[in-house]
């Protein structure tokens, strides 16, 4: 019971706050924020995930894909990194990509899950990459 009424009084405190200190010309939340700063941001951020990105790995990076993340070799050399629930999906090819095997140039792989998928960079190698991603040493 006192969880609740806690919980409400919360409420209000916050509620009067917002209607004492926000006006029609500045409220809580600006409108100038939203336009000039929030929007903006969410704005290139759906723009960057839905083109291809140049990226370049040395030797020995490891690459590791988010859900959805879309990725083509372009040059150089790298092995796949699977995960328990399976391997790298070759759209080009209509295979799946097991434990280091090669990863063929100018085949779109995608990543299916956020489970660690992705591929280690054997030499210098340049990828085209759309969506999250991570990479490591």
């Amino acid at each position: 019971m006192k969880v609740k009424i806690f919980g409400v009084l919360s409420l209000v405190i916050i509620v009067i706050g917002i209607t004492v200190f926000a006006t029609a010309e500045d409220p809580a939340v600006s409108l100038s924020y939203l336009t000039e700063i929030f929007l903006p941001k969410v704005e290139k951020q759906i723009s960057d995930s839905s083109v291809f990105q140049v990226v370049e790995l040395s030797a020995g990076e490891k690459f590791v894909g988010g859900v959805g993340c879309e990725v083509i070799l372009r040059s150089g050399k790298a092995t796949a990194i699977i995960s328990a629930n399976g391997g790298l999906t070759d759209v080009t090819g209509g295979t799946d990509l097991k434990e280091k095997e090669e990863i063929p140039q100018n085949h779109l792989l995608i990543i299916p899950r956020d489970d660690g998928r992705g591929f280690v960079s054997a030499t210098k190698s340049f990828i085209m990459v759309k969506g999250n991603y991570t990479i490591t040493k």
